[in-house]
């Protein structure tokens, strides 16, 4: 690796370039005394790195932490609790370990290690964590140091390795680089409902910029249920646009031939349903409420899959369905370790409800306890939680003499020091009448009610969303369970909430192992086609988020064919192939495309594909959603015209190989990063100029901007605005003729 700089504080002074978003810091003596927090934001030279080290030299008398990270990346190390640890988007944690720290010595070498594949961690030299990280990272141009608790930064060293050259990628086809725009439109529908002509003023718009082609994301007609169900104000502006136009997508197809732009039907299968909930017995759950789940209505959801629950993606039929246990007698909270929290078992709170709207007081008969005893370490597996039959000596907080008959239980506490931390699945422990409940659906964050996205509701009177990550949605996370990772009973949300019982599958996951899934899928994309679409797309990652996607694919089809070819009855047993269980879970999803790609052969029209790093696992490892999403072979076998490479930075060792794949046969890349929120920032156009060139000059066909509704949104007077009149300056300068 190549020395990029080696940082010392003697001149009491920060490097050039360097920012910070969290200062509470002095120099001290040639370093840098770090109070609650501090955050640095380090550039490095050059336009990308593709692999890179940061070493830095600390001192503490108390123990401090210490991390670093880019983008999606991160890894920490807690010299003070002797944790390190791995996580993604910030909350997703995924690798754990225990420190070994050095004896003696107050002064210590942390050493960080990111790539577009992997993060490491070194304390002393020695690998202190480590994890596969296929997530949207970008050849580096700068990286993020954090510190806590008190500690000296003495020293900085960067090192880093210039991007590969890659594998082959064969001869660029000279049809020019164009660019691409996507319209999620449920999101225009928030400024009001639109009319004929606020689509052609949509798409004029877009032929100033030297829009080729406007990837249109479905969700179906107006007789499909799902647009009216929408959250907030945008379903009922959903309703009035149908009165106005008719059929949204015929309309957007109508106003884009008008000026001269392809319009593809974009499809996200397993887009089909989505939270929040309304509550039990409340107006608005008679009223718009289609599925009862999870203790509350889903009313943002397709009729068909309301209705035809027998086809979604399923957890083992012994592990689905009510409590069995009786009244609960006894409840654990279970510390990680041995040491002492912020608060005590008296100042727990204990919650109760019937209906997950109103939470009360437990007001039966209790006994509190705390101790510190060896208590058991559980495992995660595709029926849930089992003992591994080791034990961590842990602090607990026991309360037991219960007699709780309620299906929900909250346990809520003052402050969010997080100082009482375990992961999910180990933190709380429920005993009843006839054992330990096997059946729990965890709850992280209070119910929003009606559209308020602002307030910060309260779980006590709005109710708790079970079963749903807080933050990003878990479907795009590389084998992650949220019930994996670690969660503070004193979190910023100040609550924990369970419910006794589990649902069959996630909200709208259809398993493609079902003839009737695929076939409806294919009714969507059909409709486009009859509408005048001029080409489709399907797209894989969704906004479901689930805390445990190991417990789903095991539906009756999937578990017979993997009975017939292995010999092994899924049902039966926690203990089989993972990588074969995935590549044939991932084999329905290859089987849709081969008819997708029939059907719109059939109509003469190209398709595409979305590809994004967290498809590209193996099957050994677990990829999103913990299906095999065989991209290669979608490839090879010829079922795309053009791939869209959603956060696949040009220059990464993934795009080089898509593009040695996809060069070769004529199949056009065009690169789509996110950039919804850029036009809030002064200078968002310079960050999508740059996107734009190294798409171009890394051999990419076009470029894609996600998405419309982040620049353009509908006026009060049935006009368009656009937002940031950089980017069309922009945009017509790149590719207007």
């Amino acid at each position: 690796m190549i020395k990029l700089d080696d940082i010392v504080f003697s001149k009491g002074a920060l490097p050039e370039g360097w920012t910070e978003s969290k200062r509470d810091w002095s120099f001290e003596e040639g370093a840098i005394r770090v109070g609650k927090a501090a955050h640095f934001h380090l550039p490095l030279p050059g336009d990308g790195w593709e692999r890179v080290r940061v070493e830095v030299e600390v001192e503490s008398d108390a123990g401090a932490i210490v991390g670093c990270g880019e983008g999606a990346l991160s890894v920490w190390v807690d010299l003070k609790s002797g944790i390190s640890r791995v996580a993604v988007y910030e909350m997703a944690e995924v690798a754990r370990q225990p420190l070994t720290l050095p004896p003696g010595g107050r002064r210590c070498r942390i050493a960080f290690e990111l790539d577009e594949a992997h993060v490491r961690g070194f304390v002393e030299g020695v690998e202190a964590v480590a994890a596969p990280h296929p997530g949207p990272s970008q050849p580096f141009r700068w990286v993020e140091l954090q510190l806590w608790g008190g500690c000296l930064l003495h020293r900085v060293r960067l090192l880093g390795e210039r991007p590969a050259p890659g594998v082959p990628c064969g001869v660029k086809k000279e049809d020019g680089f164009y660019l691409e725009v996507c319209v999620d439109f449920i999101d225009d529908l928030r400024a009001g409902p639109w009319t004929a002509e606020t689509f052609d003023q949509l798409f004029r718009e877009f032929e100033s910029w030297g829009v080729k082609r406007c990837h249109w994301i479905c969700y179906g007609g107006s007789r499909d249920g799902w647009w009216y169900g929408a959250r907030g104000v945008a379903g009922h502006h959903a309703r009035l646009t149908f009165e106005n136009v008719g059929d949204i997508f015929a309309q957007a197809v109508r106003s884009a031939h008008r000026y001269g732009i392809e319009i593809y039907a974009l499809l996200k299968p397993f887009d089909m349903g989505f939270w929040p909930t309304h509550g039990e017995g409340t107006a608005e759950a008679a009223a718009e409420g289609k599925l009862r789940y999870n203790g509350g209505w889903i009313y943002w959801i397709a009729d068909f899959a309301a209705r035809n629950r027998q086809w979604i993606t399923a957890r083992k039929p012994a592990l689905a369905g009510e409590s069995t246990v009786g009244l609960i007698q006894r409840i654990d909270l279970v510390k990680e370790d041995e040491k002492e929290a912020s608060f005590h078992v008296g100042e727990v709170r204990l919650y109760v409800s019937d209906d997950n709207v109103g939470y009360r007081l437990y007001d039966g008969p209790m006994v509190r306890e705390e101790v510190v005893e060896e208590y058991p370490v559980w495992e995660h597996t595709a029926s849930g939680g089992r003992p591994t039959g080791r034990l961590r000596k842990a602090s607990v907080l026991r309360m037991h003499g219960l007699a709780i008959a309620s299906r929900y239980i909250a346990l809520g506490v003052d402050g969010a020091d997080g100082s009482f931390a375990n992961d999910l699945l180990n933190l709380v422990h429920l005993f009843g009448e006839k054992g330990e409940e096997r059946r729990l659906t965890y709850g992280l964050k209070a119910r929003v009610p009606g559209s308020s996205a602002t307030e910060r509701p309260d779980f006590r009177s709005a109710g708790v969303e079970f079963d749903v990550w807080p933050g990003t949605a878990s479907a795009i996370f590389p084998g992650f369970d949220g019930i994996r990772a670690r969660w503070a009973l004193d979190s910023r949300e100040r609550f924990l909430a369970v419910a006794r019982g589990k649902e069959t599958g996630p909200v709208a996951v259809f398993s493609p192992a079902f003839p009737e899934v695929r076939a409806w899928w294919l009714g969507w994309l059909k409709e486009s086609l009859d509408a005048g679409a001029d080409g489709i797309e399907l797209r894989v990652r969704n906004h479901h988020g689930p805390l445990t996607w190991g417990e789903f694919g095991f539906e009756k089809p999937v578990r017979d064919e993997f009975l017939r070819r292995h010999g092994v009855d899924l049902w039966e047993t926690d203990d089989f192939d993972k990588e074969a269980w995935r590549r044939l879970r991932g084999e329905g999803y290859t089987q849709f495309l081969r008819e997708a790609r029939a059907l719109a052969l059939s109509y003469g029209k190209p398709m595409g594909l979305h590809l994004s790093p967290t498809l590209n696992m193996e099957p050994d490892q677990g990829a999103a959603m913990e299906i095999h999403w065989d991209w290669r072979a979608w490839l090879l076998e010829g079922l795309a015209d053009s791939v869209t490479m959603k956060e696949i930075w040009p220059g990464t060792r993934f795009a080089q190989e898509i593009l040695s794949l996809t060069r070769p046969r004529g199949i056009a890349t065009i690169f789509a990063p996110y950039a919804n929120l850029l036009w809030r920032r002064p200078g968002g156009e310079e960050v999508v100029e740059n996107w734009i060139h190294r798409a171009r000059n890394h051999g990419y066909d076009g470029f894609q901007y996600y998405e419309g509704a982040s620049v353009t949104t509908r006026t009060p007077c049935d006009g368009l605005k656009m937002l940031q009149p950089g980017l069309r300056t922009l945009f017509q300068r790149e590719f207007s003729g």
